[in-house]
């Protein structure tokens, strides 16, 4: 099986390497990072005791709060973070300065040898369900421990997994524990070959994510541009959200007196963005160039930088998050929650089912159906400041009591070292 994958993968590498080219040229991505994703490395040979391993933002977010937990375990602990997205590394530097941060490497054998020999971790342990078959071997053949944690199986992937379970079993049955969000993602689990003895249902470590108060570089410029004013967050939008959103944005601006911050999901609609917003009627200043607009107090920021937006939450007056309108599964509505502000997002929450959920059942979240409900949402928070108060405090509360998930993955961890 593993030989066939291999050959399968270098095919497809083969085919897809002119675009990867052409957008590393044209966006700068990928290519600053290739050679650390062939296992190939600047920083110096170091063993490690845990090989943490998170995809993009979120997923560093959660793991934050799991190596808090790890180090009160056992203080000495080094760690070496890996990303699979450039926001994600970001994030993940900014956050674990002690830790060795760089790439996932490709999950060819050479590659993943080389990563091995490289960074000598004892434990590999991947956030949510990255599911890699030659990772899992030869980290397996070297006798090294395997977790896979905050495991989630999505409503997308679950039908894939299960047509493809006789090889997903064999990949699986390296780990030493797979700790599944909820019973749901138990269940799937187990139906695409887990090891009963295996899955234990630990909760949501996303829900342990607390406030980053440190303060922003930016907070002055950002302060002078609020300038005391109710403020709408449409944190993560996605393709066609912004689009549905603009319109909606300026009746807001012109009826009331707001300012609304904008945090597109992808690096690469920063532009895209700015060109839309260029073709309206409102005032904007981007995040990355640090300057106010003339001829009046701006209406819109867009954040067009990296790793700051669960920051900019403490601004908000009620936020939307994104990816939900779209149908893209929806993002972390957990990071304005927490920070007590009220929150809307769409119907389409597929990746945050049960934590979406859990915000409609307290009363802490309300589910929008447009672009044109959300804003009706924002509208109604910033006129009613009871309203306003309650929601953002179920909101919080919610977050509170579903917490607790990062220190019993942290101790499962411990324990297998």
């Amino acid at each position: 099986m593993f030989v066939v994958y291999e050959v399968l993968l270098y095919l497809v590498f083969a085919i897809t390497l002119p675009f990867f080219l052409l957008a590393g040229f044209l966006r700068g991505k990928y290519l600053t990072n290739f050679s650390s994703r062939m296992g190939f490395y600047k920083h110096p040979a170091n063993e490690h005791d845990i090989w943490v391993h998170a995809v993009s933002v979120g997923e560093v977010l959660a793991a934050r709060e799991v190596v808090r937990e790890i180090v009160k375990l056992r203080p000495s602990t080094s760690f070496v973070f890996t990303t699979t997205t450039v926001t994600g590394q970001a994030q993940a530097r900014r956050l674990f300065p002690e830790a060795t941060v760089t790439y996932f490497p490709f999950d060819f054998s050479a590659s993943v040898r080389r990563f091995l020999d490289h960074h000598r971790p004892r434990l590999f342990a991947t956030m949510e369900t990255e599911i890699w078959p030659n990772v899992t071997r030869l980290a397996r053949q070297r006798g090294m421990r395997l977790v896979l944690a905050n495991g989630r199986i999505s409503d997308r992937s679950f039908p894939r997994y299960r047509m493809g379970r006789f090889a997903v079993r064999r990949v699986l049955a390296n780990y030493d524990a797979i700790l599944a969000r909820e019973e749901t993602d138990r269940e799937r689990f187990l139906a695409i070959g887990a090891n009963e003895e295996t899955i234990e249902t630990t909760g949501n470590v996303k829900f342990d994510f607390e406030p980053d108060h440190s303060p922003l570089e930016a907070a002055p410029f950002i302060e002078s541009l609020i300038a005391g004013r109710k403020v709408v967050v449409l944190g993560s939008t996605m393709e066609g959200e912004d689009e549905a959103f603009l319109p909606e944005i300026e009746r807001f601006a012109r009826e009331h007196s707001a300012f609304v911050i904008i945090a597109p999901r992808k690096p690469e609609r920063f532009e895209q963005v700015a060109g839309l917003l260029s073709t309206t009627s409102l005032r904007y200043v981007r995040r990355s160039e640090m300057r106010a607009p003339s001829g009046g107090s701006p209406d819109v920021l867009l954040l067009d930088t990296l790793g700051e937006l669960s920051r900019i939450y403490r601004y908000a007056t009620v936020a939307f998050v994104g990816g939900s309108i779209a149908p893209f599964g929806g993002h972390n509505p957990i990071e304005p929650a927490a920070a007590g502000v009220p929150v809307c997002f769409g119907p389409s929450m597929s990746n945050f089912r049960e934590i979406a959920q859990a915000f409609l059942t307290s009363g802490g979240a309300e589910e929008v159906g447009s672009a044109a409900a959300a804003i009706e949402f924002a509208e109604r928070m910033v006129e009613d400041e009871q309203a306003r108060t309650e929601i953002g405090e179920r909101a919080r509360r919610t977050v509170i009591a579903n917490r607790g998930a990062s220190a019993r993955t942290a101790a499962r961890i411990a324990g297998l070292l």
